[in-house]
């Protein structure tokens, strides 16, 4: 069931407006001086976060709008910054506010073992929480109920394994030097719980274990025991009295060193972890508040103040083929669809997202999810969502004609053009034959597009598919689907690139080279980068044939993706670094020129450019393994 979009209050009026007052009002109930002081200390910690929160400040309201009010906007993120110290601390509160922390306190503990070595880690931050209840869309009355769902919604899973660090003993008996007993092995198990997996607010972590074996090791416990032996001796006697000789045994006792040795070795495990971050949870959560892009930003302004650290905005604007500034990127080649993606339906799906700014993927993914690409037998569902991409019929044609529960009168024509101009609807002609009908696929998808579009998607992807059906799930099956489609496509041609150097590394895209291989300033460059030079859509190939290895949002690679090859018998590692997007999965087989993404400036970087590396055999944390670049591919 689709749902109509409340249109968003101005950044500027909200902030200079409501939000100014309550917080400056929240503050001065601190003390002056206490406010001054923190508000100080406050200024410290945001130098630090100075440079993201101004580009923000920038996108949200224009520059005239910030010469203008720059002085009054910075205090009030200040101050949101305070109050979030003061929330996240328990320092600096009233009665009722300290009632507020330990509520907090108290729920955000609930949502682990907090006598767990492994669990206390990932319990729901007790900081985005105090983040988050400081925006002005939240009344007093409402807190409570939102830190709820926060650690609700937010609680980590955890799944655990059983690993045996067995030991194993033997036990070894020498006498004066001499082997003389010899015990079998005994093994005693002991198993014990491990973490393997962990779900939490902000992404999942894998842990791998790997057995090892300790050598043996002994201890030794030195003993004696007293030996009786009998030994022959002469005996002279007399006998009428003459001397004479005879043998004897005599009696004696030795000591015997007696040396027990004790053998031991165990097995346990080395452990390492793959962390993905993926704040789709949080994302739900923010969602279901109608919180905006804005609001999200200045949700991780807050947290970082605190000194703790996220990519939650940057995770936002890094799926799919978003540019720097939230625009959707087109890549303007061939994609031939995989993953059960009917071809019939790209022309549909491409030509919406040209005209909208949809990823194709994602409308494929509705469509998917909504319809199994029109495959279900009456597409009209229990609400009476109608069509391929179900859409209600006053969404469709208006919601001035909704006669109750998003329906219409039946003697409505909903495929006119002019009934949904003037109706106020969202339906849209895609293939131009002069109607819009909600049955027809290529009118359906245009509309959809047209739907997400309306409702931000540009800005934020995933608040525009909860508006298109308020659920957890759905917004997660669609990002899910519409990831695999993305993936598992194949994309051809896309601009211009270097000629193919077969059984050797070709140019990874075309372009100046602005920086080299070496020392750089006061570091070392372990690659070359080359720049856009100005230019938009700049595609990125694999320089060789090779399997990919990873492929992420890295903090500092930004959108990078890793390839192993073989190139004359040696083994190669190719890192391809600060991309727009990213076109192919790890275990993706990709060919010498196969298109990896568009250059971008995600991550650490200082403008559009690629950063190129590679690694003789693989790619190590110290890059020791790191080869200049120039004396592979032609510069």
């Amino acid at each position: 069931m689709k749902y109509q979009k409340e249109q968003d209050q101005s950044v500027a009026r909200r902030i200079i407006g409501r939000q100014v007052r309550k917080r400056k009002k929240k503050l001065l109930k601190k003390g002056a001086k206490g406010a001054k002081k923190l508000i100080k200390a406050a200024m410290k910690r945001f130098t630090a976060a100075l440079a993201k929160v101004l580009t923000w400040i920038v996108g949200w309201i224009g520059l005239p709008t910030i010469l203008m009010g720059f002085f009054i906007i910075i205090s009030v993120i200040v101050i949101s910054m305070v109050l979030t110290f003061f929330f996240s601390t328990g320092e600096g509160l009233n009665e009722d506010e300290k009632e507020i922390y330990n509520y907090i306190v108290q729920k955000a503990n609930s949502t682990v073992d907090m006598e767990s070595d492994w669990e206390r880690p990932y319990r729901v931050p007790v900081e985005l929480i105090a983040a988050t209840i400081q925006l002005d869309a939240f009344t007093e009355s409402d807190i409570k109920g939102v830190i709820d769902k926060m650690t609700s919604k937010l609680a980590p899973t955890f799944h655990y394994g059983s690993y045996n660090e067995w030991e194993e003993n033997q036990v070894l008996v020498y006498e004066d030097g001499k082997l003389i007993s010899e015990g079998s092995v005994v093994r005693t198990d002991h198993w014990v719980s491990k973490l393997d997996h962990v779900e939490y607010w902000s992404g999942y972590t894998d842990f791998i274990y790997e057995p090892e074996v300790t050598p043996w090791t002994s201890k030794e416990v030195i003993t004696y025991r007293e030996e009786k032996y009998y030994e022959k001796t002469i005996e002279t006697y007399t006998e009428q009295d003459v001397e004479k000789q005879r043998e004897v045994l005599v009696e004696k006792t030795k000591k015997i060193e007696v040396k027990t040795v004790t053998k031991t070795r165990r097995q346990f495990f080395h452990s390492r972890s793959n962390a993905t971050n993926d704040y789709s949870y949080l994302d739900n959560v923010l969602n279901s508040y109608n919180l905006g892009f804005k609001d999200k930003q200045l949700i991780e302004v807050n947290y970082l103040f605190t000194g703790k650290t996220m990519n939650y905005t940057d995770w936002l604007q890094a799926s799919g083929f978003v540019g720097m500034g939230g625009g959707y990127i087109s890549f303007d080649g061939t994609i031939i669809p995989g993953a059960g993606v009917p071809a019939q339906f790209m022309e549909y799906y491409r030509g919406a997202e040209k005209q909208y700014g949809v990823p194709w993927y994602v409308l494929a993914a509705l469509h998917f999810v909504e319809t199994g690409f029109s495959t279900h037998s009456t597409m009209i569902s229990s609400v009476g969502a109608i069509g391929p991409m179900q859409f209600m019929p006053a969404t469709w044609a208006g919601w001035k004609y909704n006669i109750g529960g998003g329906l219409v009168s039946s003697s409505l024509d909903i495929t006119s053009l002019s009934v949904i101009s003037s109706g106020g609807g969202y339906g849209k002609d895609g293939d131009g034959d002069g109607k819009a009908d909600p049955w027809n696929n290529a009118d359906a998808i245009y509309t959809a597009a047209a739907y997400l579009s309306a409702n931000g998607y540009a800005q934020d992807p995933r608040k525009a598919i909860w508006a298109y059906n308020h659920a957890d799930w759905y917004v997660n099956k669609v990002l899910q689907s519409a990831e695999t489609f993305k993936n598992a496509a194949t994309y051809e041609g896309g601009g211009e690139i270097p000629p193919l150097q077969p059984g050797s590394f070709m140019r990874p895209a075309t372009g100046k080279v602005t920086s080299g291989f070496g020392s750089r300033g006061n570091s070392q460059h372990y690659g070359i980068d080359i720049g856009g030079g100005g230019r938009t859509n700049v595609p990125i190939v694999a320089a060789a044939d090779g399997v990919v290895t990873r492929s992420y949002l890295s903090s500092s690679y930004g959108n990078v993706v890793f390839i192993k090859h073989t190139i004359n018998g040696m083994q190669f590692e190719t890192v391809y670094a600060h991309m727009q997007n990213r076109a192919v999965i790890e275990g993706a087989q990709v060919k010498q020129g196969q298109f990896l993404g568009y250059m971008g400036a995600t991550g650490h970087s200082d403008g559009v450019h690629l950063h190129f590396e590679i690694h003789r055999d693989s790619w190590n944390s110290s890059k020791s393994n790191a080869l200049n670049p120039a004396g592979f591919i032609p510069l």
